[in-house]
Formats: structure tokens, C-alpha cells, sequence
């Protein structure tokens, strides 16, 4: 024999068999708690139910932008180097680098070969208290990105 637990095990089985003469009757109370669609009472089925005191999330107003954008195109072109065309402007930039000034359309410039996105006054995002050329042109390098350069070039 190769294993003679099971042997005992069943000669145990069969001998009680034989001695009681039944097989053990299964009452309903035990099917329905050996049913399969059926499990323990206390065994979460779903997840439970969020709490009822929890905080809403607060809601941030929206900012609009009411200024309509041009159609978006090419505003002007120039053969020379970006330094001899337009210049570097200081304010510009940091608010670029920290998000706060954006371009909400406006179009591209071409400068000494490059493209670069531009936008007028006009379709310019910004802060409050930043004051911008009417009449200017502002050119993003590498828009969108803590490296955001913003130059300033004159009407054309």
C-alpha cells in the first residue's frame, strides 16, 4: 500500500456506513448554507457605503475667457537672427515659466528661418497688474514649459 492513512481513513468511512446503515441526510437549512449562491451573512458582497458626514469637494470657479482670438496665422516674417528682430521681455517670462501668461490664439511668426507661435495683445492671457504693448507682438519659445521665453517685437 502507498499510503495507508487513506486506507484507514476509508475503512473508517465504510464501517460507520455499515454500523449506522444510512448515509447522512442533508436537511434544507444545510443546502441553502452549502449553496453556492448563498454565502456567509456577515461576508461583504458589495463595498460598503460611503459615510454620509463626509466633506464635498470644494469647487474652484472657472475663469472665462470672454476675448474672442483671431483666426490663427502667419503675423509677420523676418530674415534676420531673433536678437536683431525682437527683444527679450524680463516680466514676460517669468509669468510664462510660472503658467500665468498664455496665449489663447494668436498665430506664428517666422524669424531667420524658425517658426515660433506669437499672439498680439489681444489674445493673451496674463496677470491683472502685468501691463503688455498695445501694439506689440509677443513670441513664445519653448511655450508651455518652465524654459518659456517670451520676446517682444514691434508693430509690423
Amino acid at each position: 500500500m502507498k499510503n495507508p492513512i487513506r486506507f484507514v481513513r476509508t475503512a473508517c468511512l465504510v464501517a460507520a456506513i455499515a454500523v449506522g446503515g444510512t448515509v447522512p441526510v442533508v436537511t434544507p437549512s444545510m443546502a441553502d448554507r452549502m449553496s453556492p449562491d448563498r454565502t456567509n451573512p456577515r461576508h461583504l458582497s458589495r463595498a460598503p457605503e460611503k459615510p454620509k458626514w463626509r466633506m464635498k469637494q470644494a469647487t474652484v470657479p472657472k475663469k472665462t475667457i470672454y476675448e474672442n482670438p483671431r483666426k490663427p496665422g502667419l503675423l509677420f516674417m523676418d530674415d534676420r537672427p531673433i536678437k536683431q528682430v525682437v527683444e527679450l521681455d524680463k516680466p514676460a517670462t517669468e509669468a510664462c515659466r510660472d503658467g500665468r501668461f498664455r496665449r489663447f490664439g494668436g498665430g506664428f511668426v517666422r524669424i531667420g528661418g524658425e517658426v515660433y507661435r506669437a499672439a498680439r495683445s489681444r489674445d493673451i492671457r496674463r496677470p491683472r497688474r502685468m501691463e503688455v504693448e498695445a501694439d506689440g507682438i509677443y513670441v513664445f519659445r519653448h511655450e508651455g514649459s518652465t524654459r518659456c521665453t517670451v520676446y517682444l517685437a514691434d508693430k509690423r
